[in-house]
């Protein structure tokens, strides 16, 4: 069985791509990223190909503070190139969704025995918008129309959709998404470089943490405003935020509190730093298909604070090792602030309780083995 990955730059596309690769599955990576910053993730390099036009746009506007104005342009010019450079002789393609629909069909004429799995790392592209929608209180499009339709067309010619969540799983039924189409694979972790420590909580200081993008999408402001409200009443809360900024939706100015320390954006390898440093993790994203970071933090003994619209759920049980609370929620996030300030004797043993679960069955290998179990059953290898 041959196997190709089509991903616009990294995500979780290149520890696919190695465990494939372990077992002689994979055909090619199609990807984002020049070959000198795949190569370390242990890919061979006559397996890359690198395109790295959408992150050059990308990045170059969102750096010049306009956010990403061309990133319907971005998608339209990797996936004209991937559909020039791509194999045709793979059994089964891995393809992330606004990327791939020119690709798809061009391998649809060259090879139309061949599988096509969409990636869709987040909700249904139609709910991600209304939750837009909904927390910048706006009637305007959030996404590009262009890539809206774009993915719609894609759902409509793959095979399969693959989400990394129920979270997400469910968003497509609930957009009447056929069931038998939709493979949920979770999200893995690296045990190794998220090692896992023992908390050991201040009798007054409780510290909360948060990596990742700071956007209106990950409702990092909710966070600082909470923590804030509660320092009024008593200073005994502090927050850790590292990640980039995203400048069109996050006022960077909300970081110049004295119970924030901001660490900017840090390579992968650094983050289990941050971990060690946090009492408790949040991640109060309006919606994210699984979201890497919460195995990570489990990984290092965090408990977690998460909503409902995310990976949460499937690895989190309230009070056992974290609290799951409504997106969108303030009130709840505050309580779930308050309930872990008044038992942070308990963080130690929940924060090992995360550990424990992100070993039983959330690893790399533990992710990589579903994939190959999936197309071994849909491609009759």
């Amino acid at each position: 069985m041959k196997i190709s990955i089509l991903v616009p730059g990294r995500l979780h596309a290149f520890e696919m791509a190695e465990y494939l690769q372990r077992f002689g599955l994979l055909n090619e990576l199609v990807t984002g990223y020049p070959k000198k910053y795949v190569i370390p993730f242990g890919i061979e390099k006559h397996f890359i190909k690198s395109l790295y036009i959408n992150e050059i746009i990308n990045r170059t506007t969102n750096w010049l503070g306009l956010g990403y104005p061309l990133d319907f342009l971005a998608c339209e010019a990797f996936d004209y190139l991937a559909s020039k450079l791509i194999k045709f002789n793979s059994d089964v393609y891995f393809i992330w969704s606004g990327y791939g629909l020119k690709t798809i069909r061009v391998i649809r004429k060259k090879n139309s025995k061949a599988k096509i799995i969409i990636v869709r790392g987040s909700a249904h592209i139609e709910e991600h918008e209304e939750l837009l929608k909904k927390i910048n209180k706006s009637q305007k499009p959030q996404i590009n129309l262009k890539i809206i339709d774009k993915e719609l067309k894609e759902y409509d010619a793959c095979d399969y959709i693959t989400v990394p969540s129920t979270y997400a799983y469910n968003s497509f039924i609930r957009k009447n998404f056929p069931s038998e189409k939709i493979f949920k694979n979770n999200l893995g972790v690296d045990l190794t470089s998220f090692p896992y420590q023992k908390k050991k909580v201040q009798s007054k200081k409780i510290v909360f943490g948060y990596t990742g993008t700071l956007s209106k999408q990950k409702n990092v402001a909710s966070i600082i405003q909470a923590i804030n409200k509660l320092n009024l009443i008593s200073e005994n809360f502090s927050l850790i935020l590292a990640g980039p900024i995203d400048y069109t939706s996050f006022d960077k100015n909300m970081l110049n509190h004295d119970f924030i320390t901001y660490y900017g954006k840090l390579p992968q390898p650094e983050l289990y730093k941050i971990y060690q440093k946090t009492d408790v993790f949040i991640l109060n994203s309006v919606q994210d298909g699984f979201a890497m970071v919460l195995l990570q933090a489990m990984s290092c003994g965090c408990p977690i604070i998460s909503t409902q619209n995310t990976g949460g759920p499937d690895v989190v049980t309230d009070y056992n090792n974290g609290i799951i609370i409504p997106a969108m929620d303030n009130d709840a996030l505050e309580k779930a602030l308050i309930w872990f300030y008044d038992n942070k004797d308990k963080i130690p043993e929940m924060g090992e309780q995360s550990r424990n679960i992100s070993e039983r069955g959330f690893t790399w290998d533990d992710f990589g083995k579903r994939n190959v179990e999936f197309v071994s059953k849909i491609s009759n290898h």
